[in-house]
């Protein structure tokens, strides 16, 4: 696989640094792009280009977070700040219009009814991503 392109959508979580650290390792070599996306879900009884004023100032801290943890693996990302309905859609529209190679995703471990579970958003991109997908579990805690 010849990597150009890799996307990396984070939420704020500590399983994001490790997912940007990954996708500059990656990238680096072959001197891929790497694209850290943030998206906010917009509500339905809002049009999807709403102003939305509730999440920008956290999207903005998560997506300069980014920036630093590539800085400190000495790697130029672009970083973008999207609007979807939903974050796995919102994800794989992203990946099909920037013609990446692989997207790295970064969750923490969850646990649903006693069980492990990746969550809708994981899930979605698994299933409906036009390319590979790189899953980074970060490590179990008591707390999760």
């Amino acid at each position: 696989m010849e990597l150009t392109k890799v996307l990396v959508p984070i939420s704020g979580t500590i399983a994001d640094d490790e997912a940007v650290r990954l996708a500059c390792t990656l990238a680096r070599k072959p001197k891929a792009r790497v694209y850290v996306a943030h998206i906010i879900e917009i509500e339905r009884s809002l049009p999807l280009d709403a102003q939305v004023d509730s999440g920008l100032e956290k999207a903005e801290e998560v997506l300069t977070h980014a920036e630093d943890v590539a800085a400190d693996a000495e790697y130029d990302i672009e970083t973008d700040l999207l609007q979807a309905r939903e974050a796995g859609p919102g994800i794989v529209d992203e990946a099909m219009e920037r013609g990446v190679d692989l997207i790295v995703m970064g969750i923490g471990y969850k646990r649903h009814l006693g069980e492990f579970d990746v969550g809708e958003t994981v899930a979605y991109v698994l299933k409906e991503s036009p390319c590979q997908v790189l899953l980074y579990r970060g490590p179990f805690s008591e707390s999760s």
